[in-house]
């Protein structure tokens, strides 16, 4: 009897050991032990740092993250506009766990962070999108009310997780917003007509430019032209008056520029040039 007794007792040992088990909680990370099974499934809770522990066959350790998360969600996020237009977008988010509010988070969901993330901070940003989607038209919303979709977005789901202990850093597209077809096409009409707009002003600019230079360039000569006649005559008028008041100077260059013969033929009355013959 003593044997049997014995036996049983070291199978439930063996079986005791095999059950149990470590975990190990990283750097970065708070931990979170519950009780599995009982009365006190997942309410019984310590918080746990940085170590090795060893866990009985009835507990677990649910690890989060104290540092800053960014999880990119695969699947798309759908929504409506408030003229019923049908948008869907790729949303990542940037998140980190109050080390000081670990407990309040496991106790409020009762899953592990990764669940979380794709649960329930998922819905979240999916039922603000829907909300203040709502409140713009498609045309706000394909130009500057993408902007502000995200940030009104992120204020809503940044006031409903902050508290509890899961603080929203920001949210972000990931890639560019998927709109009706009707809407893509007069989004990319909007955007060719731009380009052509800004080309023909372009042109238009350019025209005016060399407009501009040739008449600078024809204005610039005519001043040159006036400058250069008016000091042709401003030498003139100073040469004739100094011939005025000096006729010697005449009589000085044409003797300089005499050859020393005197005419052959002279009209009765005409003086002979320079010299007075006595």
């Amino acid at each position: 009897m003593k044997k049997i007794i014995m036996a049983i007792i070291m199978a439930a040992s063996c079986m005791t050991l095999t059950a149990c088990g470590r975990a190990t909680v990283p750097a970065g990370f708070v931990g979170v032990k519950v009780d599995l099974y009982g009365d006190e499934k997942g309410v019984q809770q310590e918080v746990v740092g940085v170590g090795k522990y060893w866990l009985t066959w009835n507990e677990e350790i649910y690890q989060f993250p104290t540092f800053n998360q960014l999880h990119v969600y695969d699947q798309q996020f759908n929504f409506q506009t408030k003229d019923s237009m049908s948008v869907s977008a790729k949303v990542g988010v940037e998140y980190y766990v109050d080390q000081s509010k670990v407990s309040t988070v496991f106790q409020t969901y009762r899953k592990g962070v990764e669940e979380i993330t794709q649960v329930n901070i998922r819905q979240n940003i999916a039922d603000a999108l829907i909300k203040d989607s709502g409140k713009m038209d498609i045309g706000t919303l394909a130009g500057e009310g993408r902007s502000k979709l995200l940030d009104s977005v992120t204020d809503a789901v940044k006031k409903k997780l902050d508290p509890i202990g899961i603080v929203i850093v920001k949210l972000s597209w990931t890639d560019d917003l998927t709109y009706p077809p009707q809407v893509t096409a007069s989004i990319n009409a909007k955007i060719e007509a731009t380009q052509k707009t800004l080309l023909r002003e372009n042109e238009i600019a350019q025209t005016k430019a060399e407009a501009q230079k040739a008449i600078e360039a024809a204005r610039g000569e005519a001043e040159s032209t006036i400058l250069r006649a008016k000091a042709e005559a401003d030498a003139i008028a100073l040469r004739g008056d100094a011939l005025r008041k000096n006729p010697e100077v005449l009589q000085l260059e044409a003797i300089g520029k005499w050859n020393g013969t005197l005419p052959q033929y002279m009209t009765s009355g005409a003086s002979t040039p320079f010299i007075q013959v006595k």
